[in-house]
């Protein structure tokens, strides 16, 4: 009879599912394993514990294989803990990133989870091959007989850490078989819930010491064919089509970097000719000539075009081994974006080493100047393996280390609370705590105000007037946090979860989330949600109306005490570009079929101001006489939004499964669209 050995990327489904892309990591070690040694062993993969669990009470594995993350770290470790103590005779193995790079905190990892067998830190798929090998030799003697595994770590009974010899990648990835083309991923190409998710490239040639992929292992090199990624593009677009699933995720460090990748576009912009697959495609772009990358992407509908940043300062993009971004070049790939009628995004990261409030501020001014449309923050986080996560390193900083639910990630397993938990630093020896509390709350204010276009025009249109788009910011921020309006009570509930989700230890966090009604305020979403998602969402929607008053108000208010002589001027224009910025997006998401008309006047040939791209003031485009303006939702558009309602199984008046795919799916997507248009001018 055939050995068993289960497979497990976990999530959890508390609310709504955690992680929802399909276990590509897992996937690529079962495939192989079961390559090589099918005939011995009977492979299952598992996403949900409570299918997991289900299984194990009649057919326990002899081989358990967990993949560990920092999202699932405790809830692998706490399914390992659960098997050990019913079947002890089980072998546990986990593999992934979320393990230490140094000796002494991974012997500490095996101390501390004594029910963990093996842990394989990198590429999994010939480590895992190889401890299969020594198993089916010796069998449930292979701890006891204290041989090295290459590419396998394991203490020894004397507390000694084995470590076999580091497995080199190969270069030419073929030789781990497709998940896909095996039909190993069919029943989750199914299920509507996952996301398709694909790795063209392994490894990353930078050293980024804030990034897991930074490490030695991983800076080598190796690539899928051609051949092969065309064929499971094809595979998943078909299958996809099938199931009603609209997106694809790219999960390279760096795509476009590589010259084959260019013929990769091609065959996704042949799988949107033929399928409409991918709508919605979601690749993380490297470094290199970005403005030929966006000309060959240019062909693709539903691209997020977005190139990371992290900071704009010298000091620290020196310590954290990252290359300064040249601000020209970021500037004409902004424009090769926008040349193309799409929106640039980029990210940053805030206290990393050397940050201060004026650094910070700095890289955000340099980034709107640079002309992005979204800029994502992160919070400085400590993540395993990662070369800043050193002892020396928390000492020369001066770190300020809290703790926070990674958002969503927890749940009941067997009647035991489990969560999932973040390191952040919130302040270190140049940046304090109130420095990070600032830009917690700016960042949310950028989110809202300047990301995601739903204001582009107002912002343009105040630039016109001679007015900085952060200066403006800044002006807001200021007002928001001593205003009484609507606006500013619904800032402040952001403002008081954001200083609320912090905490000294990973214990006390633990102990307040395990008291029943704290828990019950996770289960409503009231708490360890992602916040940015969280209110980004609640901006929009909810809150839309009562933002948009005030955001209004407080541009008249600015821009008539810097032009008085301008007063009606002034109000006539805010007030055509404030129709037209609520028309784009008021009343999207409702629960029935959205509304996809809004109509209203406008004095001002509008639409020909944004496409000249603002090249000249708005009085140029006085109309002769108010006229009507529609503006409408697409068919593509409304589908999107019903897809999304069913997958985030989103209810009358429970928005809470749409939280998470603001991460993903910008407000930009929902926008109407001008459909009928006035007059010329």
């Amino acid at each position: 009879m055939k050995k068993k050995i289960y497979f497990a990327d976990l999530t959890y489904h508390s609310n709504v599912l955690a992680s929802d892309y399909i276990p590509l990591g897992c996937g690529y070690v079962a495939a192989y394993a079961n390559k090589m040694y099918g005939d011995k062993f009977d492979i299952q993969i598992f996403r949900h514990q409570e299918e997991l669990f289900k299984v194990l009470e009649n057919k326990p594995p002899d081989i358990f294989a967990g993949s560990c993350y920092v999202w699932n770290k405790n809830l692998v470790l706490r399914i390992c803990k659960f098997i050990k103590k019913e079947f002890p005779e089980c072998l546990t193995v986990l593999g992934g990133p979320a393990f230490p790079l140094d000796v002494k905190r991974q012997k500490l990892f095996f101390s501390d989870n004594p029910y963990v067998d093996f842990f394989l830190p990198y590429d999994g798929e010939i480590p895992f091959a190889n401890f299969l090998d020594r198993y089916l030799r010796v069998g449930d003697k292979i701890k006891s007989d204290e041989m090295p595994i290459d590419g396998c770590l394991y203490l020894s009974k004397d507390n000694q850490l084995l470590s076999g010899r580091n497995i080199k990648r190969p270069k030419e990835l073929d030789i781990f078989v497709s998940p896909y083309l095996t039909g190993l991923f069919d029943r989750f190409l199914e299920d509507r819930n996952f996301s398709p998710m694909m790795q063209i490239t392994r490894g990353c040639p930078f050293r980024c010491a804030y990034c897991w992929a930074s490490n030695e292992q991983n800076r080598h090199i190796g690539f899928f064919s051609y051949e092969r990624i065309k064929d499971e593009l094809y595979y998943i677009a078909k299958m996809a089509t099938k199931n009603n699933i609209y997106d694809l995720v790219f999960c390279d460090s760096n795509f476009g970097m590589y010259e084959r990748d260019e013929k990769i576009v091609d065959v996704l912009y042949e799988l949107q000719q033929k399928f409409d697959y991918p709508r919605l495609f979601f690749p993380n772009f490297g470094n290199g000539n970005h403005a030929d990358l966006v000309k060959n992407c240019s062909k693709l509908r539903g691209v997020t075009y977005c190139f990371s940043t992290q900071s704009t300062d010298p000091k620290i993009l020196n310590t954290v081994k990252r290359i300064k971004p040249d601000l020209d070049k970021l500037t004409e790939y902004v424009k090769a974006v926008h040349e193309i009628g799409k929106c640039a995004s980029t990210e940053i990261i805030t206290g990393m080493p050397y940050e201060t409030r004026e650094s910070h501020m700095k890289t955000i001014r340099d980034l709107v100047d640079s002309g992005f449309d979204f800029i994502d923050p992160f919070t400085f986080m400590l993540l395993d393996g990662i070369e800043l996560d050193s002892e020396e390193a928390i000492r020369k900083f001066k770190y300020d280390i809290r703790y926070r639910l990674v958002p969503r990630n927890f749940g009941k397993i067997k009647g035991e609370y489990c969560f999932e938990i973040e390191r952040v630093v919130v302040g270190t020896n140049t940046y304090g705590f109130d420095d990070y509390l600032y830009f917690r709350t700016f960042h949310y204010l950028l989110r809202i105000l300047d990301n995601n276009t739903i204001y582009k025009e107002l912002i343009e249109y105040l630039k016109q007037n001679g007015v900085h788009a952060l200066d403006w910011l800044l002006f807001v921020f200021d007002d928001l946090r001593s205003s009484q309006s609507k606006a500013a009570k619904h800032f402040e509930e952001y403002v008081r979860e954001a200083r609320a989700e912090l905490r000294d230890s990973p214990e006390e966090l633990k102990a307040y989330y395990s008291q029943t009604e704290n828990y019950q305020k996770l289960i409503r979403s009231e708490h360890g949600e992602n916040l940015m998602q969280k209110y980004s969402f609640i901006a929009f929607s909810i809150n839309f109306k009562d933002y948009t008053d005030y955001f209004f108000e407080m541009a008249r208010n600015y821009l008539l005490a810097k032009y008085p002589h301008r007063k009606e001027d002034i109000s006539k224009e805010l007030s055509c570009i404030e129709n037209f910025c609520r028309a784009k997006l008021s009343d999207v998401f409702t629960m029935e079929d959205s509304p996809k008309i809004k109509e209203f006047y406008v004095e001002y040939y509008i639409e020909s101001w944004i496409k000249e791209n603002f090249a000249a003031p708005l009085c140029a485009y006085k109309l002769p006489k108010p006229t009507s303006l529609t503006m409408e939702l697409s068919d593509r558009q409304m589908k999107l939004i019903k897809d999304i309602f069913a997958r985030y199984h989103v209810k009358d008046g429970n928005f809470k499964g749409l939280y998470k795919a603001t991460a993903i799916i910008h407000a930009n997507n929902y926008f109407r669209t001008i459909k009928e248009k006035v007059i010329d001018k």
